[in-house]
């Protein structure tokens, strides 16, 4: 069945009406007619099966309707919630990162500022669509949140601390620490991932004295884009959550 984030709002009524670029794709690219099932996703943890009554094509005005059948707890959340810290990349490789973090778990990106950065400016409504698509494609049940603006990582680090989360830095350097080491029933983790050309000397110390573990993610050195991902899916591995 095909799967469609929404506003809450939109699914608070029995009727739903959609426009726009779901609109689109359920006339135009899945060719679905009335008596066809869809789920709608709010972000929130909760999916609703819905029967379309009407998909009707007008020409970039779009519209469908239909009417909610069962509300019901939405799956595919793993109980471990990571937060990735991720430092901005050049070109698209942001984008990749944010599209194989959602596919694998993550619940939370943080864009980050660090020494070497060399990498785009936000953009924070790209980035949303990319996670969207990726959240329906990978049947989330809730939307990863996104922080728009980046924070330096002296700011990362700070929030780290407010929200009492068990941290980890990845860092080419280190070579005894791994996932092996994750507390039994953690239910919060940090990962901070940095730029092309990794994190400085200086900047692993800044994390080890705010309490942030440096570890090494295995015997080979993985690109920037793919070693976030890799990072969750190996956290989430290590705690029966993959």
């Amino acid at each position: 069945m095909n799967r469609f984030f929404v506003e809450p709002a939109l699914v608070a009524e029995p009727e739903v009406r959609l426009g726009g670029e779901i609109a689109h794709q359920l006339s135009r690219v899945l060719r679905l007619e009335a008596g066809d099932h869809i789920l709608l996703l709010d972000g929130l943890g909760f999916e609703y099966e819905v029967e379309l009554s009407a998909v009707l094509r007008q020409g970039k005005s779009d519209t469908a309707s239909g009417r909610v059948l069962e509300k019901r707890p939405a799956g595919g959340e793993p109980r471990l919630r990571v937060t990735l810290y991720q430092a901005l990349l050049k070109g698209e490789k942001f984008d990749v990162v944010l599209q194989k973090g959602t596919e694998v778990g993550v619940s939370r990106f943080v864009p980050i500022l660090t020494e070497r950065c060399v990498g785009q400016a936000a953009r924070p409504d790209r980035w949303k669509k990319i996670v969207r698509e990726a959240a329906e494609q990978s049947r989330r049940g809730k939307l990863p949140e996104l922080m728009e603006k980046p924070l330096k990582l002296a700011e990362a680090l700070d929030r780290i601390k407010t929200e009492g989360q068990t941290a980890f830095m990845a860092w080419e350097e280190e070579q005894a620490i791994n996932f092996h080491l994750l507390p039994a029933g953690l239910t919060e983790l940090g990962i901070l991932i940095g730029p092309e050309g990794g994190f400085s000397k200086k900047e692993a110390e800044l994390a080890q004295n705010a309490g942030v573990q440096t570890l090494s993610l295995g015997k080979r050195i993985l690109r920037a884009e793919t070693a976030g991902p890799i990072a969750t899916a190996l956290a989430l591995y290590q705690s029966e959550d993959l």
